[in-house]
């Protein structure tokens, strides 16, 4: 088999093709392919039209040795991805009789009842496997098309990640690559608060000429999940030094991590609690804090301070700060933090001022302007000024991160060494 195996991806969905969803898969599955050794070279979107599935679908199977299909798999007459692998391989399809009770225990322990459409789902192409979903309710199947792999998920991003991560990733190394104990050749970290674009040339330089050394990089809401292949140990760990050299240990982790659960781990192991003072994020801290089961154990509470008069009527942050220095500034930021701590039973704090745009900037304070500070009871804060870029939503989004950070590290003591 070549060297890098050459994969082909699909995306089925009127939706799609119209613009009235947005694509994420190519983008996530590019990657993960990208870092397994596969070289991708189309990405297709097809409307739920059977003749251009089954005439793209030919060609992929002729060119390709990996197909994988998102999309296409639900009960409706317009998801099709079944039919058509069955009819490109002249196999019919089976109804599977444990699919179909999965299913219906799926559903009847949700108190619901399954409709009779959703036998459609329980049918695969003769001579296909299943590939289980542990999150939906539709199984993806895969099988071979004369030489080629041809492997079909569901559309639903949580689903089609979940699986591809936990079920195609070692289902593939064993295929293409000689075993599932290629699995054991990876190390996952998290680049927390670092452009897509500055990491990605971080692990260039850091790879330099070592052509073995494969990676992958998925980017989620608040954080970037990447992945360094090799099969030396020690290459993935001189590769993964180099990155914590460059950004640091604070935005340089082991593991898929996300932020709010670095900072539920630290606290609850500590047996403490803290609190969060939001203007422009408008709660979304405390969003991501309280997004995490048992939350309830680390977080006391949170003030959302959006306007001066709800500064200072709240917090009690002083008319003579918020008039000479604003609403957005250090002095503004530290007497937020330096307020909840006083009036909440809190084991630490952190408080959060910026203008999230797309108003309300000037040349002194641009739009992407953000203070924090964070505090801790035992003594310590840590307070910090960044200019994000981005629309509203990555303003507010990476201000809520900052702070999620900031706080861990005023916990452990430790500089920050953040910037954006």
């Amino acid at each position: 088999m070549n060297k890098q195996p050459i994969s082909i991806l699909f995306s089925v969905g009127t939706e799609l093709t119209e613009g009235i969803i947005l694509n994420t898969h190519f983008r996530f599955l590019g990657a993960e392919l990208r870092g397994l050794g596969f070289h991708t070279r189309k990405a297709i979107q097809i409307p739920d039209d059977p003749r251009v599935f089954r005439e793209e679908l030919r060609q992929a199977v002729a060119a390709g040795e990996l197909v994988i299909i998102t999309g296409g798999l639900g009960p409706t007459s317009d998801d099709l991805t079944r039919e058509v692998v069955a009819d490109i391989c002249s196999a019919p399809l089976r109804f599977q009789e444990d699919i179909w009770k999965d299913l219906v225990s799926r559903y009847s322990s949700r108190g619901g009842k399954i409709a009779s459409t959703n036998r459609k789902q329980a049918f695969i192409p003769e001579g296909f496997r299943i590939v289980p979903n542990g999150v939906g309710s539709a199984p993806g199947f895969w099988g071979t098309v004369g030489e080629c792999v041809v492997m079909a998920l569901p559309g639903p991003p949580a689903e089609l990640e979940q699986m591809f991560l936990a079920e195609a990733v070692p289902l593939l190394h064993s295929r293409f690559f000689g075993g599932r104990e290629r699995s054991a050749q990876v190390l996952v970290g998290s680049a927390l608060m670092i452009p897509e674009s500055l990491l990605e040339q971080a692990l260039q330089e850091a790879a330099g000429a070592d052509e073995a050394m494969l990676w992958s990089t998925r980017v989620a809401y608040d954080r970037i999940v990447f992945t360094l292949r090799a099969a030396q140990a020690d290459r993935r760990g001189r590769i993964f030094a180099r990155l914590v050299e460059r950004f640091g240990p604070v935005r340089i982790r082991t593991g898929d991590i996300q932020p709010s659960v670095a900072l539920y781990r630290e606290l609850d192991s500590r047996n403490e609690t803290i609190a969060f003072a939001e203007s422009c994020t408008g709660g979304l801290a405390s969003k991501m804090l309280t997004d995490i089961p048992g939350a309830s154990n680390v977080f006391w509470g949170s003030v959302v301070a959006y306007s001066n008069q709800a500064k200072m009527n709240l917090l009690g942050v002083s008319g003579r700060i918020l008039e000479e220095r604003g609403a957005v500034s250090a002095e503004a930021a530290s007497a937020m933090s330096e307020q909840l701590l006083l009036n909440t039973p809190a084991d630490a704090v952190a408080a959060i001022t910026g203008i999230a745009g797309p108003e309300g900037g000037s040349a002194e304070k641009p739009v992407g302007t953000v203070w924090i500070s964070a505090r801790y009871r035992r003594g310590g804060e840590l307070c910090k000024g960044f200019h994000f870029r981005g629309n509203r939503d990555a303003v507010r989004r990476r201000s809520a991160v900052a702070a999620i950070i900031l706080s861990e590290c005023v916990l452990r003591g430790e500089d920050a060494q953040l910037e954006y």
